[in-house]
Order: C-alpha cells, then sequence, then structure tokens
C-alpha cells in the first residue's frame, strides 16, 4: 500500500492545511522544471528540478498534473505526518509503495532499479495534484 509520508523542506511556506497552499504556475521547460506556489500570507516560493540526469540530460524523469476528483484515491492512503518540523508551515509528501514508479518501472531501460535514488514527490492543495518522480530533491525559493 502506498505510504504519504510528510515532507517539509523548508518552514518558511505558512499554512496548516491544503486549503492555504496555492499553485499558480508550472513551467516545464528544456533545462529545469518549476512549481510556483504561494501560501496562506501571499509568500511565492518556487521548487525547481534544474540537476541533469545523466546521461540523458533530462531533469526530471516523468511529472503529472490532476485534480482531487482525478486522484480521488489520495482520500485513502496512509499518511505519516512525522517529517512535519513545523505544524504552522505547509508540508508536501514523498510517497512510499509508489504505484507511480510501479508504472515507470515497465520501462526496460530506466527505471527504480537503474536509478535507485529514484523518489515519488507529491505536491496538493485541496483542489490540484502535482506529482514528479526525480532522482533527488529540487530547491525550493521564495520569490518576490
Amino acid at each position: 500500500m502506498e505510504t504519504l509520508q510528510a515532507w517539509q523542506p523548508i518552514t518558511t511556506m505558512k499554512g496548516r492545511n491544503l486549503a492555504d497552499l496555492g499553485f499558480f504556475e508550472v513551467i516545464p521547460h528544456f533545462e529545469y522544471l518549476k512549481i510556483k506556489f504561494d501560501d496562506a500570507k501571499g509568500n511565492k516560493f518556487e521548487v525547481i528540478y534544474d540537476q541533469t540526469i545523466s546521461p540523458v540530460e533530462y531533469y526530471v524523469w516523468s511529472y503529472r498534473f490532476s485534480t482531487e476528483y482525478g486522484r480521488f484515491d489520495l482520500i485513502s492512503k496512509q499518511i505519516d505526518l512525522s517529517g512535519v518540523v513545523d505544524e504552522d508551515s505547509l508540508y508536501f509528501y514523498k510517497v512510499s509503495n509508489s504505484e507511480y514508479i510501479k508504472w515507470f518501472d515497465q520501462n526496460p531501460l530506466i527505471n527504480s532499479h537503474t536509478n535507485p535514488k529514484l523518489e515519488h514527490h507529491l505536491y496538493m492543495n485541496d483542489s490540484q495534484v502535482f506529482e514528479v518522480l526525480s532522482d533527488y530533491e529540487p530547491k525550493f525559493l521564495k520569490i518576490t
């Protein structure tokens, strides 16, 4: 069974529940993938995946977007909140026993066996879900 493990890489994104996180832009680019958010206080942040994955020169292996209706299954997932450091700050999830990674593993050339650091990162608010498969953790930056 998939488990959503709370992941709080920064504590400057303020809010106490999923409704406090707003997606406002996603930029897939040949040099990076950026996801931009705002928090309950109107602060803006960007998550940047920009490390080249050798030997293919991609920045992430896969990403996908859906609405909460498209991912109704998330309601029934087991959630581990032990990664929450600050209860007044927003957090994301890393998914263990990921179905998304199992789907990705159907590729015989590039998969979690050839890339053992592969992780499933899950960003969601009360109405949108954005997921990324990556070999590394992205940068989190506050923007003006």
